[in-house]
């Protein structure tokens, strides 16, 4: 199966850090994603989506680092389903987005300026290399059949 998501939207607060017992970065923001689409009425409807995002290590750190609450982002990941009880004993459960990737989106101005000057790099988590098969040159008057 193919689990993966692609969104585009706003922070809605800063990312929050936390280490773990083996000492991994494990990050924690939210993001919204504005709809606006218009009624059978004619009227247009405005609605906000809220997405919950986890990134871990490197990831993480650099998203602290370059982002912010406001920060605009296309980010990359996939669909993970957490369970847990809470203090009643009753289960509980969420949809949150895994992180691997992530692009810095920049806003523009209204003399069309960039308004962020610190742009952070693209990051993609690492991918699988190819196998490179290289090119051989061959007269088609030399093959035997």
């Amino acid at each position: 199966m193919f689990n993966k998501v692609q969104i585009l939207g706003t922070m809605t607060k800063d990312i929050e850090l936390r280490d773990t017992q083996s000492g991994v970065v494990i990050g924690s923001f939210s993001i919204a994603v504005n709809d606006k689409y218009k009624s059978k009425s004619g009227e247009y409807i405005e609605k906000a989506h809220f997405f919950d995002v986890v990134a871990f290590s490197k990831t993480a750190e650099n998203i602290a680092n370059f982002f912010k609450k406001g920060s605009r982002m296309l980010i990359a990941g996939q669909l993970q389903q957490e369970t847990w009880q809470n203090k009643d004993g009753q289960n509980r459960s969420k949809v949150v987005i895994k992180l691997e990737s992530f692009e810095f989106i920049d806003r523009k101005s209204d003399n069309s300026q960039q308004t962020q000057t610190n742009k952070p790099p693209q990051y993609n988590a690492p991918q699988p290399q190819e196998s490179s098969v290289p090119e051989i040159d061959i007269d088609s008057d030399e093959i035997p059949f």
